[in-house]
């Protein structure tokens, strides 16, 4: 969804305000080439007012639907707010002619990158679906539009109340997590709509009737308020055909009076000051902006990617780099309906002087507001978003992707291509034009409403009988690129995956070392290397490389796996040659410069702390050391302890590059538009000096089982959920059930239907969500179950996830529809799994990893397809160990220890964030 954070207001008035209209255009500097951008599609409207855009796209078997409504929580007054999210929960609980569940229906079809979201002013639902699902799923969509009225009940109501207040305190329970209600009180007045949160106040869902809830069904959720958006393999004809058939039928609800913009004005500087469980202080900062229509919108997006986002962005230059006064800084536009936000966010490094930063954030935005950015500036971020922008049309659904920018401009532009206008204002705003927008947009702002006459709207005649689901078609072949092996002359192996339905590449240089490498003195060793890496080289300093790669329209990232360092580029095909130059001197000659050093080990301390704040981060802390022992290679975080690493030196960094980083040992994936003939003489000419030999080896010991039962308790005061974690080490990769765990581990905690959140959040509503995982790594795997629950049912809900261990391990048996079900989802979902050059990346970084069969994805599929409830039963009985597990509960230990003891699972302890025991 679009960002909704509304910053802290720190002020406006050391800048002088401008008229806030617009002073005479300056001249556009280039043309924009609309074409390279445009998504081809077509515009229907049918008889109720249903919008319907279609764009075709047959590279692959698979559909994007996206479903968008224009209501919001701006729609909400006060004494009703909420809900607008809360429908979004309603949606997937069935509907009058389908009363399963949306979820379980989009398990059965295989949908992919499915969500819903709601924001200030709009619904948004999306699924991206098989081909042979579509009809299927546009029934559903059809059914929650027209028919959910009456299906919602007062169970339903209760049930979603119960949900949504474990929602909303999971997200308090986040460091920074109260930020965003407090300050939208703050920055609007009482009455604007924008001044409560999009999840409501408990209190007004609490006093919703049944007759409040099917009374904004009725007023929102008609055709005539709707966007429906198809991307992918479907024609225009048909798809009118399909959306005429399900939705035609569907009577339009009322005309609705619509304000445009609503600007506030400030007449003062506010500034507050809350405490909260956090780990850094965090300044926000905002000002009232131009809304999503405007011009100015767009020069704001670029005036706040000069400020950060990159190395090169002032803010991050001055206050990360250069002073070292921060971790982290943002800058971004909200760019809502009404009106936006511009918004400076700086995270103070521990023991800075957070009144510094301020006013070096000051300096560096007067200086811009003075004289504007440069045009270099400019060139660099517009080839980088641009760039961007291209990268997500690579997909057809999903936040970014073909469909979701054509309903995103039909909905708030008026016209389906009307982010073309938002890009060519973007593409070709010009230094002076960005600089006229940042200095009309500090006070003044005005108010507008129209009002538009409706069409006469009807519905059509229909004897569509609903009772009747429409059937699947037969599921579509799954392909997968042939898998090229190849090798320099210098022992580094090359993997090859083609495709050239967009001229973009993948690049990630694998080197077998990841934090398994680190030792207990120097953890974290590891990950802190790989971030210095894009820091500067022997040739090039962090900025140079930096604006090297964006003038090229390619970006560099590095991470840190258990068994994997890695080094990614994405970057185009045209620039490829270029750009592994690029990547190799980052890659293969790091400088590790001392003042970068420094700031990324303050910037790594804060992180840990960050993740100690953090109740899921802090169990993924504490489990490795729990289930390995810290002298085990699998026994550390990755990001090390607060004491491993202010140990840590540069030439520590440089040793362990210099010890890790062998040719012999790694492996360069390479997918997307190229070709093993161009890609072979491009690699000699980057990587080809890199010499070294192999590795030396990890420090893998065999762990034992658990011998009886443990339980680990840390406090954590105040804590309004408790975080339940149920883990034990389990077998290491290469073992026959290997795939048949993929479905079984899906059932039990991997989709939002699996058992354990069917129980605690579906059924019980304790929980907002629950996972469970089997990590894949190339040693003995951690099996984890992360269940966050309301702090007073914890011990009910310890006993629930102790049932469902025992189910999965072979009391309760993967069978009948339950094992329908969960293997419909995973065969329906194979042909959109592989839609992204980074769904292909991380399948041959599997296959280097875990050192599969060439060919083990080409047979993915009818593997898949041929499992049987036998072997799933075999495969959980193998690798989940429920008499093995050992329990860790974090939360407020004064309201649940005594609970937790009373429940004698085995020896009681205490620790404190580091591991430590306490009693």
């Amino acid at each position: 969804m679009k960002k909704l954070v509304l910053p802290l207001l720190l002020g406006v008035s050391a800048f002088a305000a401008l008229p806030s209209q617009a002073a005479t255009p300056t001249a556009k500097p280039t043309t924009f080439d609309r074409k390279a951008y445009s998504i081809d599609h077509k515009k229907f409207v049918l008889p109720n007012g249903l919008t319907l855009l279609v764009h075709t796209d047959k590279s692959v078997p698979v559909v994007g639907v996206n479903m968008w409504y224009h209501v919001g929580s701006r729609n909400e007054k006060r004494g009703k707010t909420g809900f607008a999210h809360l429908f979004e929960h309603f949606f997937f609980n069935g509907s009058e002619n389908y009363p399963h569940g949306f979820r379980e229906a989009m398990d059965d079809l295989g949908a992919n990158n499915r969500n819903g979201t709601t924001n200030t002013d709009r619904t948004n639902f999306f699924e991206d679906v098989p081909v042979s699902a579509l009809e299927r799923t546009l029934f559903l969509e059809s059914d929650r539009m027209g028919f959910l009225g009456n299906y919602i009940s007062k169970e339903m109501l209760e049930r979603e109340r119960g949900v949504v207040q474990n929602e909303k305190r999971q997200g308090e329970n986040q460091p920074y997590g109260r930020v965003r209600l407090e300050v939208s009180a703050k920055m609007y007045p009482y009455s604007h709509p924008y001044s409560w949160s999009t999840i409501g106040s408990m209190e007004d869902l609490q006093a919703a009737s049944l007759d409040d809830i099917k009374e904004w069904y009725r007023t929102y959720y008609g055709p005539n308020n709707a966007v429906i958006s198809l991307a992918g393999d479907i024609t225009p004809e048909r798809a009118y055909e399909l959306v005429n058939k399900y939705f035609g039928a569907i009577p339009p609800g009322p005309p609705l009076p619509r304000t445009e913009k609503w600007i506030p004005q400030l007449d003062r500087n506010i500034r507050d000051e809350m405490e909260d469980h956090v780990p850094q202080v965090r300044i926000y900062r905002s000002w009232h902006v131009s809304s999503w229509r405007d011009a100015d919108t767009q020069r704001l997006n670029l005036l706040a990617a000069v400020l950060a986002g990159s190395k090169s962005a002032r803010l991050d230059k001055r206050l990360v780099y250069e002073k070292g006064l921060a971790t982290n800084v943002s800058a971004y536009v909200n760019d809502a309906e009404l009106g936006g936000t511009f918004n400076l966010i700086a995270t103070v490094k521990p023991g800075a002087d957070a009144s510094e930063v301020e006013r070096e954030m000051d300096r560096v935005l007067a200086d811009l507001l003075d004289k504007g950015p440069t045009a270099a500036e400019l060139q660099r971020v517009k080839t980088r978003e641009l760039a961007d922008f291209s990268r997500s049309l690579e997909r057809v659904g999903g936040f970014g992707g073909r469909s979701d920018v054509l309903a995103e401009s039909m909905t708030y532009g008026g016209k389906p291509d009307a982010y073309l206008d938002r890009l060519e204002l973007f593409a070709t705003s010009t230094p002076a034009d960005v600089k006229l927008a940042a200095n009309r947009w500090l006070r003044a702002h005005h108010y507008t409403m129209t009002v538009a006459p409706m069409p006469k709207l009807a519905a059509v005649k229909s004897t569509l009988d609903r009772k009747k689901l429409p059937s699947l078609g037969d599921a579509p072949d799954v392909s997968f690129p042939a898998l090229q092996r190849a090798q320099l002359k210098n022992g580094l192996k090359v993997v090859l995956l083609e495709r050239h339905s967009a001229p973009i590449v993948n690049v990630a240089l694998a080197v077998d070392a990841g934090a398994a490498s680190d030792t207990t003195a120097r953890a974290g060793a590891a990950s802190l290397a790989l971030d210095l890496l894009d820091k500067g080289s022997k040739t090039r300093d962090a900025f140079a490389l930096n604006d090297a790669l964006e003038n090229l329209g390619a970006r560099l990232s590095t991470a840190t796996t258990q068994d994997l360092s890695l080094v990614r580029l994405q970057g185009t095909s045209a620039n490829l040659a270029s750009s592994l130059n690029l990547m190799a001197d980052a890659a293969l000659a790091p400088a590790f410069p001392q003042d970068q050093f420094t700031l990324s080990k303050g910037r790594r301390i804060a992180q840990i702390g960050q993740e100690k704040a953090n109740p899921n981060s802090l169990a993924l802390r504490l489990v490795p050391g729990v289930l390995y022992g810290q002298e085990h290679a699998y026994g550390k975080p990755a990001s090390g302890f607060e004491g491993s690493v202010q140990g840590i030196t540069r030439d520590d960094l440089a040793a362990w590059h210099a010890a890790w980083f062998k040719p012999g040992s790694a492996t360069i994936v390479v997918t997307g538009d190229t070709t093993m003939a161009r890609l072979l003489p491009a690699l000699e000419a980057s990587f080809g000096r890199w010499q070294g030999g192999s590795a030396p080896a990890k420090k893998m010991a065999t762990v034992p089982a658990t011998a009886g039962k443990r339980l680990i308790l840390v406090d954590k005061p105040d804590a309004p959920q408790s975080t339940i974690v149920a883990t034990h080490v389990s077998l290491a990769y290469g073992q026959p059930e290997d795939l048949a765990m993929e479905p079984v581990m899906a059932n039990f905690g991997g989709i939002a239907t699996s058992r354990l959140n069917r129980n605690l959040r579906l059924d019980k509503h304790w929980s907002y969500g629950t996972s469970a995982r089997l990590s894949e790594v190339r040693g003995q795997r951690p099996f984890i179950v992360v269940a966050p629950v309301q702090t007073d049912k914890t011990i009910e809900a310890m006993k629930e996830v102790q049932k469902e261990l025992r189910g999965v391990a072979g009391e309760r048996p993967l069978v009948g529809t339950e094992y329908e079900s969960i293997m419909r989802n995973m065969t329906a979902r194979l042909p959109g799994r592989f839609a992204t050059l980074d769904a292909l990346e991380s399948a041959a970084l599997s296959t280097v990893n875990q050192g599969l069969a060439d060919d083990y994805w080409n047979r993915y599929a009818l593997s898949v397809r041929a499992l049987t409830p036998a072997q799933l039963g075999g495969a959980s009985g193998k690798f989940i160990k429920p008499d093995e597990v050992v329990w860790m509960v974090i939360g407020d230990l004064r309201k649940i220890e005594a609970g937790v003891r009373s429940l004698g699972w085995g020896e009681v302890s205490v620790v404190d964030v580091d591991g430590k025991p306490l009693r």
